[in-house]
């Protein structure tokens, strides 16, 4: 009865014989279990009544441990730390003599350990047992059972016992009183004051360890999912946190904070940490965020209806033992499961990635030497550097610029699949005839991404934060045409590598290149090859070869400027019986001299 109880014999003995005056419920439980009955719940026990007794000792586990008597602590020897730390954690449980030793002498027990075990274990009783009264003679705290030693937690405040009963009452609770189960929820949480066995490093991967730290996580998500049910977000962020120190990487912990954070009226704070959850995974374990983290993402971005109705819809059913029990449903206002139709309608429907690039101009021709320069400034983004790849593309008006930056986005949207954001911020027009600014145009982005417009911040600066929070952790590619000004782009610069943004301008933007390290890429003229590339790509081979010299002199007569050069050549390939020196002369006669002169190829 003792093994299939998980109980000592010496326990059972001590119950028996009424040599235990308040034993733990749980072990009472298990006992009953074992011999057929069930015993009832006691109707007047308060479900918040603290811990009380004469148990004038107090030793703590769950954090770093800890023996106190009368509230002052005792100093342990390393031996005796580590040894009460293996017994504690398995309270009421059998501990072997070679786990003992393995545990004391890290897998490399001398010969002669048994006798060294017993030595360390009078040496810690000396310090735990009972020292007086009838409790000395009849209990010991430490006790000796065939082939090891058995850790006796009754007579004791044990905060691991007091967090396993404290979830017991919860369980047993939350059916019929969720919101004083969440409180005994909150009781057991608390006990909890860092790391198991934080100072005990040769423990922590332990199996009965691992075990204890994963039911801290499983109580942390089962409370979380009653917090969140509840409308009590602030609730589940508190613990949730504190379990998340153990396994930062475990995605459905980290999902309810997002979802407890987004509850609270956090949102970009979830965002952010979704940025660093995925930053981390992909360069820790070369993995995407798993369905868990992006459900919960897409809730935060997407959701309709009240915050608390956003909540429940992203989170599963209870996973307690009672949700797999027959009986009816749950009444109205319990934390009963919510399933998926009944979620609120209104949600915004799913998009795919945004694509915002313009089309290339066709055919495009030249500019090899620049196209290779922006393939170096994005490779910057994976050299180390933490901040994202950021390109400026300036010269005089027809360069270009604009033609270049998008031809070579296009070809290099493999670098960012999380999307290609596009805008033109009007800086070569009239200021009293713009329509966007770049608070607009970041609001504009946001919405692109999935944010409804309910969500979005009233206050430039939350809706740039928000903004960064979205491409944090992701391969987005921003293209901003015709900047004015280098504040403009400051403004709508993601926050961290991965990303890129390559900006055109009339002006080389010096101060984004001084404090953003920005890199600068200046565009002249076409060379004299490129200008006759241009002139054969639309008019033939053929025609502009019976023209040597025309070719020359209209590209020429253009400054061999790309957009009046193919405007000349476009109208003179819809006229068949045109030619290229006829063309050139009329433009030279008719064009106007251009005030901000020659523009040599760089």
């Amino acid at each position: 009865m003792a093994r299939r109880a998980s109980v000592s014999v010496r326990t059972i003995r001590h119950i028996e014989h009424g040599q235990v005056k308040t034993p733990r419920r749980e072990t009472l439980t298990r006992i009953a279990e074992v011999v057929g009955w069930r015993p009832a719940d006691p109707p007047d026990e308060p479900a918040s009544a603290p811990d009380t007794g004469p148990a004038a000792q107090e030793i703590r586990v769950l954090g770093p441990l800890a023996v106190l008597s009368a509230d002052r602590p005792v100093p342990l020897p390393s031996k005796q730390r580590a040894l009460l730390g293996l017994l504690a954690v398995q309270p009421d449980r059998t501990v072997s003599h070679e786990e003992i030793a393995d545990v004391l002498w890290n897998g490399e027990a001398p010969p002669s350990y048994p006798q060294l075990v017993h030595t360390h274990v009078a040496r810690l009783r000396r310090i735990v047992e009972p020292s007086a009264g009838a409790a000395a003679a009849t209990v010991r705290r430490i006790s000796t059972v065939r082939g090891g030693y058995v850790f006796n937690s009754t007579d004791v405040r044990l905060d691991l016992c007091r967090f396993e009963d404290r979830v017991a009452l919860a369980r047993r609770t939350v059916t019929h009183e969720p919101l004083v189960a969440l409180d005994l929820y909150g009781q057991a949480l608390h006990c909890w004051q860092g790391r198991l066995l934080h100072d005990l490093p040769q423990l922590w991967h332990h199996p009965s360890v691992v075990r204890v730290a994963q039911r801290h996580i499983d109580v942390a998500i089962e409370s979380a999912d009653l917090a969140l049910r509840l409308d009590r977000p602030g609730f589940a962020v508190e613990h949730l946190r504190t379990a998340s120190y153990e396994e930062p990487l475990h995605e459905p912990l980290q999902a309810r904070i997002m979802l407890a954070l987004a509850g609270s009226g956090r949102r970009a704070a979830a965002l952010q940490l979704f940025a660093e959850l995925r930053t981390r995974l992909k360069e820790e374990l070369d993995v995407e965020p798993g369905d868990d983290i992006r459900r919960a993402r897409e809730t935060v971005l997407r959701g309709g209806g009240a915050p608390e109705q956003r909540v429940l819809s992203a989170i599963p059913a209870p996973r307690s033992p009672r949700s797999r029990m027959s009986g009816p449903p749950p009444r109205a206002g319990t934390a009963g499961p919510v399933h998926p139709a009944a979620a609120p309608a209104g949600r915004s429907p799913s998009i795919g990635a945004p694509a915002q690039l313009p089309l290339v101009p066709a055919p495009f021709t030249g500019r090899a030497g620049q196209l290779t320069a922006l393939d170096h400034a994005l490779l910057r983004r994976h050299g180390g550097h933490g901040s994202p790849g950021i390109a400026v593309v300036h010269g005089p008006a027809d360069i270009g610029k604009s033609a270049l930056v998008v031809r070579w986005a296009h070809h290099r949207l493999a670098e960012f699949p999380d999307g290609q954001l596009y805008a033109s911020l009007q800086g070569s027009m009239d200021p009293e005839q713009r329509t966007v600014t770049p608070c607009t145009v970041v609001t504009g982005f946001i919405r692109s991404l999935g944010v409804r417009d309910d969500w979005i911040p009233d206050t430039p600066h939350e809706v740039t934060a928000l903004f960064r929070s979205l491409l944090a952790g992701r391969r987005f590619l921003v293209v901003l045409d015709d900047v004015e000004t280098a504040s403009e782009v400051r403004c709508l610069l993601p926050g961290t590598p991965g990303n890129a943004v390559v900006a055109t301008s009339r002006s080389p933007l010096a101060d984004l290149e001084t404090r953003e390290g920005a890199h600068s890429l200046g565009l002249g003229a076409l060379t004299a090859e490129e200008a006759h590339e241009l002139i054969v790509t639309h008019l033939g081979a053929e025609r502009t070869a019976a023209e040597p010299g025309a070719a020359e002199e209209l590209a020429a007569v253009c400054g061999r400027l790309p957009l009046p050069l193919r405007r000349a050549v476009t109208e003179l390939a819809a006229t068949p019986s045109g030619s290229l020196a006829g063309l050139a002369a009329d433009l030279a006669r008719t064009a106007p001299p251009r005030p901000d002169g020659p523009h040599p190829a760089p």
